[in-house]
């Protein structure tokens, strides 16, 4: 505490202080039966014993026997408590009698790391093979698993979605698979929870009997979720929600400093204390910002970041086990279980999207039995200035369920296409209505051929599957310089890649020269001197089409949940000044041509009353101010990023919530079941905030569009408390022009 107490005094010199301590004790499932007195084959008691197992956990066992009865089930337990040894143990056993198992990791990183575990588990049992299959296994290797099959292969998504589709050899490693093994569920969240869903269906093609076992330290999972993840009926065991292990939870307030100033100097604290960091944040370019802003306080931290290339992140990892970075910044891409060494101190420089993002960050602190230091720096936003007032609520909330959409058309495109190739040939009457839906739009592109009532696959079928991706829904731009820099999907490229932008690679500043929307392709330069500012976007968003799929009254007001069509406007950005303590516009600039990009994503439109004594002005700061707050309430009660979704107002009354992602990703529809429980939470935001009439703890988002213009908290309160009274509001189309 003495330590924690220093940390303290040197963050007051910024204004900001430790606002609340938690100490997470080390927590152990109840017991089980002891290892030697089990059924096991000799071989596996004897490596587990080595391994310093003596007695299984009780989840543990009664995983073992639901596997064992061949129960499909999802396995629940912390950090650090034994959930690999819950299904790989008995896989093992059951290997011995010939039966195959494929397990499935997020990430190559992932399985070859698992691999190595693995096999030290398997080293006395000559009779079982364990192989990783993925794109960068050997030829040699290939022939010899497809020749040979291992009793347990690992593998990803990605090698399983291409497989099936391009190799006759790989459907037939797929289709004598006895069980499949889904870890790390927790990652399975918006598209590629949709994706994985599509490819399991693709498998059941194949195999109508295959047992599929998940397993997570972090997500809500029921039965309800096996079905619409995996597509089958189960049950959940759970161990203990906690890790396995020690650590202090520190809440930082920033008082109004920027988050990332405050992030970028505690790092700097860590690393003078000799603490190897890890920070996390979750955009691309603030990890790049954040990164060369902790070179002012004596911090020389990597980048390891999505949109950068595949070897550049692979350094990072190697160079982190081998204890030779002081540290990194990283977006969600070192949330998973990947050994990067022991980390001393994991600095969130903003609240993650949900709790269960929160418990698998903070997990990475203080492993193999040290005592783990997280640093949460809460800002100056609705919902961390929520938990400041209820501290302990941020520390006991419960778990929440992962949120994807089934019915991504975009995804199932994808899917669709690639069964095609399969198969080179499909009757439409053969098929589901989606499925024809997602066919019909692929041959409207000229992806495949549809004659007298049947599709083809064609040479571009083929292209297509090759170059999709299962971490995003639709097209994807390259940054290009001389060569390919990076990427970045759309729509979030229109919010990166303006013409005018700071964008940063590896820490490397560049300046977006232009975006092609047709080519894909945004052209950058490298800027010769030290950028002293950054940029964020200005925009309009405007709803184009809806179409209802279900509807709901909520506290009176009229509330429906359906397919929505969106354009987006970017009409120029604003500029800031890079290294100061608040975050304060230096200047706008305006295009003279909006860059458009429209698409079909899932969303929500609400009714709001309208007020009489109010004129169009307080009407729109009120319906603004409300669909800020909206949003920021349903991070808490769906478990979204800020960024998962976004929203338009009308004068009208109408506000309207909708999925960031192309074809949706499963958080508006989880927002639209809990909105009464949002409603709850957007109250007592704009209550709870002394202000005067708006800030950024009550009604500002970083990402509004027109930079927080339009808003009044006071008529925001007013309008929720007239909606909480639970009057009937008749339900009109939205009329007027839009805010965001």
């Amino acid at each position: 505490m003495e330590f924690l107490e220093r940390i303290s005094e040197s963050l007051k010199v910024f204004g900001a202080d430790i606002a609340h301590i938690y100490t997470e004790t080390a927590l152990d499932p109840e017991m089980g039966p002891v290892v030697a007195e089990s059924s096991l084959d000799s071989r596996i008691i004897n490596s587990l014993r080595e391994a310093g197992i003596e007695r299984f956990y009780k989840y543990q066992w009664e995983s073992m026997e639901a596997i064992f009865n061949r129960e499909n089930l999802a396995i629940i337990s912390g950090t650090g408590t034994g959930k690999t040894e819950a299904f790989f143990v008995p896989l093992l056993q059951l290997a011995l009698k010939g039966e195959r198992s494929v397990l499935v990791y997020p990430t190559k990183a992932l399985a070859r790391d698992q691999l190595v575990r693995m096999r030290w588990l398997t080293k006395d049992l000559l009779d079982v093979r364990i192989a990783v299959l993925d794109g960068d296994t050997p030829q040699r290797v290939r022939e010899e698993i497809y020749e040979n099959p291992p009793e347990i292969l690992i593998t990803n998504p990605d090698m399983i979605h291409l497989g099936l589709s391009l190799s006759p050899r790989f459907r037939s490693l797929v289709r004598g698979a006895d069980h499949y093994v889904v870890d790390e569920m927790h990652v399975y969240d918006g598209v590629l929870g949709s994706h994985l869903r599509r490819i399991l269906d693709r498998i059941r093609e194949l195999n109508r009997e295959i047992h599929v076992i998940g397993a997570s330290g972090t997500v809500e999972a029921t039965p309800l979720l096996l079905n619409e993840l995996f597509g089958v009926e189960g049950k959940v065991i759970r161990g203990v929600p906690r890790r396995r292990g020690m650590a202090i939870h520190a809440l930082v307030a920033s008082n109004g400093v920027s988050r990332w100033t405050l992030s970028a100097y505690l790092a700097g604290l860590m690393v003078k204390e000799g603490l190897k960091t890890l920070i996390f944040v979750d955009s691309q370019q603030m990890a790049e910002r954040l990164a060369k802003m902790a070179e002012r306080f004596g911090a020389n931290l990597a980048v390891h970041r999505a949109g950068i290339l595949a070897n550049e992140r692979v350094e990072v990892e190697e160079k982190l086990r081998k204890g030779e970075l002081q540290g990194v910044v990283a977006t969600p891409t070192l949330e998973l279980g990947i050994d990067i060494g022991s980390l001393d101190v994991v600095i969130m420089s903003e609240n993650p999207p949900s709790y269960p993002k929160y418990l698998q960050r903070a997990g990475r602190a203080g492993r193999r039995n040290k005592l783990g230091l997280v640093f949460t720096v809460m800002g100056d936003n609705p919902i961390d200035s929520y938990f400041l007032r209820r501290p302990h609520e941020f520390f006991n909330r419960k778990l929440t369920p992962i949120t994807f959409d089934n019915t991504n058309l975009e995804v199932l495109k994808v899917h669709a296409a690639a069964y095609l190739v399969e198969k080179y040939a499909v009757k439409r009457d053969e098929l589901p209505a989606l499925w024809v839906k997602a066919l019909d739009e692929l041959a409207k592109e000229k992806v495949i051929t549809e004659r007298k009532g049947t599709y083809y696959a064609t040479p571009r079928t083929t292209s297509f599957v090759r170059s999709s991706s299962l971490r995003s829904a639709g097209p994807v731009v390259d940054i290009v310089e001389n060569r390919k820099i990076g990427e970045r999907e759309l729509p979030a490229a229109l919010f990166d890649l303006y013409p005018g932008a700071t964008y940063l690679v590896s820490k490397r500043s560049y300046q977006v020269k232009s975006l092609d929307l047709k080519s894909l392709e945004a052209k950058v330069e490298r800027t010769k001197d030290e950028q002293d500012y950054y940029t964020k976007p200005l925009y309009k968003v405007d709803m184009k089409e809806f179409r209802e799929v279900e509807s709901r009254k909520v506290l009176g007001l009229p509330v429906k949940y359906g397919e929505i069509k969106v354009t987006v406007s970017v009409v120029g950005y604003v500029i800031f000044d890079y290294y100061s303590k608040r975050e304060k516009p230096r200047a706008e600039v305006e295009y003279d041509d909006p860059i458009e990009f429209t698409y079909d994503t899932k969303g929500l439109v609400i009714k709001h009353p309208i007020l009489e004594d109010w004129d169009l002005l307080s009407s729109m700061e009120a319906y603004h101010a409300t669909e800020h707050v909206l949003i920021a309430a349903g991070r808490v009660v769906a478990g979204g990023s800020i960024t998962d979704l976004s929203g338009i107002s009308y004068p009208s009354g109408h506000v309207v919530i909708y999925d960031s992602t192309i074809g949706g990703n499963g958080v508006s529809r989880l927002l639209y079941q809990r909105l009464e429980s949002a409603y709850d939470i957007a109250l007592d935001i704009v209550r709870g905030c002394d202000c005067e009439d708006g800030c950024p703890k009550c009604i500002f988002d970083p990402y509004c569009g027109n930079n927080n213009k339009v808003l009044s908290k006071k008529k925001s309160m007013r309008l929720i408390q007239t909606v909480m009274e639970g009057e009937d509001t008749e339900y009109t189309p939205p009329d007027g022009e839009s805010v965001r």
